[in-house]
C-alpha cells in the first residue's frame, strides 16, 4: 500500500551546515549560496572569490547555516549541537585560521566527538597538498577536500549531497537499532507470555519504539477476536480506542472479513497505513502519518507477522503450562493419597 505526502524520509531532514572560517568575506559567500536571500545579488568580489561569473543560485535547496570564526569555537558548537541532539550534517573548515587551530587540527578534534558529520576541508593551492592533509588527518570516507577558489555550485552540491548522505546513514543506523530492539522485545514477550497482563508492557514498549522511529504519534495494535477488532495498544489519536467513523469502520469490516483494502483512510492531513496478518492470528497494526515514509508499510508488516507468531507461540506455551500445572496438581493429589494410604497401613 502506497501513499504520497510531503516528506520522504524516516525522520526530519537534517540540513544543518556549519562553516568554520576566519574570513568574513568568505563567510558572506557561504551565506549567499546556502541561505535564501531576499534579493539576488552578486558583486565582483564575490564572483572572483568563487571563480564564477554566474549569479548565485537561489532557487535550490537552502540550509540552516551557522558560523564559527575559529576552530576551537567550531568544536564547541559541534559539542553543543550534539548535546542538544541537533547535530550538524556538514561542516566546512578553512585550512588556515591564524592564530588559532588550522583546518587539520579542527577536523581531527571534531571527528573525535562526532563520527557521522560530513567534513569538507577548504584549502588554497599554497596551503598543503591533499596527500599531506590525508597523512595528518587520516583517510576517511567522511572527509572531503575543496580547493579555492570555489564556485557556488560546488558548495551547493557538496552541501546537498553530503547532507543527504548524513540523513541516509542516520536512517539506516536508526532502523538497525529499531529492529534489534524489536527482536529483543519479541523474544522477551515469548518468554514472559503467561497472560494478557504480562505481555502488555512489552507490547507498549514495542509500539513506542516504532512510534519514535517513524515520528508518528498515532499508532495502534489490535487483534481480531470473535469477529471484532479488539485494541491491544493505542497511542495518540488511538489512545482511547479505535477512531469512530464510517470510513474507518468500513476498513475494520474489510479487515475482519479478510477483504482487500482498496483505499486509504484519512484524518485531516493524515493518511493511515494498515497491515493485518491472518496467517497465524488476526493481528492488525496501523499508524497515521503526515509524512511519506519509505518502507513504512513493510515495517508494519514485519511487526504484524512477528507479533502474530509471538501470540500463537505464546498461546501454545501458555496452554502447555496449563497442562503441566494440571498434571502437577494430579501428581500432588496422587502423592497425597499415597501418603494417606501408607499411613493407614502402618
Amino acid at each position: 500500500m502506497l501513499f504520497r505526502s510531503k516528506a520522504n524520509t524516516l525522520m526530519n531532514f537534517n540540513n544543518r551546515v556549519l562553516v568554520i572560517d576566519d574570513d568574513e568575506m568568505i563567510l558572506d559567500v557561504y551565506r549567499s549560496i546556502l541561505v535564501k536571500q531576499p534579493e539576488k545579488t552578486s558583486s565582483t568580489i564575490l564572483a572572483s572569490l568563487m571563480n564564477s561569473d554566474d549569479k548565485i543560485v537561489q532557487d535550490k535547496r537552502h540550509f540552516q547555516l551557522e558560523i564559527a570564526n575559529q576552530g576551537k569555537k567550531g568544536l564547541d558548537m559541534v559539542k553543543q549541537a550534539l548535546e542538544d541532539e541537533n547535530p550538524y550534517a556538514v561542516v566546512f573548515i578553512d585550512m588556515r585560521m591564524p592564530p588559532g587551530w588550522d583546518g587539520v587540527r579542527t577536523a581531527k578534534e571534531i571527528r573525535k566527538i562526532d563520527a557521522l558529520t560530513q567534513i569538507v576541508i577548504v584549502t588554497a593551492y599554497s596551503d598543503a597538498s591533499v596527500t599531506s592533509i590525508v597523512e595528518q588527518v587520516g583517510f576517511t570516507d567522511r572527509l572531503l577536500y575543496l580547493k579555492k577558489p570555489f564556485d557556488s555550485e560546488e558548495i551547493l552540491q557538496l552541501s546537498d549531497s553530503l547532507s543527504m548522505r548524513w540523513n541516509l546513514e542516520t536512517k539506516v543506523k536508526g532502523l538497525a537499532l529499531l529492529l534489534e530492539e524489536l527482536i529483543d522485545n519479541l523474544m522477551l514477550m515469548n518468554i514472559a507470555f503467561n497472560n494478557e497482563t504480562e505481555v502488555q508492557p512489552f507490547l507498549e514498549k514495542t509500539i513506542n519504539s516504532i512510534s519514535k522511529f517513524l515520528e508518528t504519534p498515532d499508532i495502534f495494535l489490535a487483534c481480531i477476536e470473535h469477529q471484532d477488532l479488539m485494541m491491544k495498544v493505542g497511542l495518540g489519536i488511538f489512545a482511547t480506542g479505535l477512531v469512530d467513523g464510517p470510513e474507518f469502520q468500513e476498513i475494520i469490516r474489510q479487515i475482519i472479513a479478510k477483504e482487500p483494502i482498496t483505499k486509504m483512510f484519512r484524518i485531516d492531513n493524515y493518511v493511515i497505513m494498515l497491515f493485518s496478518c491472518h496467517e497465524y492470528q488476526g493481528v492488525v497494526v496501523g499508524a497515521l502519518s503526515d509524512k511519506e515514509v519509505e518502507g513504512f508499510d513493510r515495517l508494519l508488516e514485519v511487526l504484524a507477522i512477528d507479533l502474530a507468531k509471538m501470540f500463537k507461540t505464546g498461546e501454545t506455551i501458555a496452554d502447555m503450562r496449563r497442562q503441566l500445572n494440571s498434571h502437577e496438581a494430579k501428581i500432588k493429589m496422587l502423592e497425597k493419597k499415597l501418603v494417606e494410604a501408607k499411613a493407614k497401613q502402618s
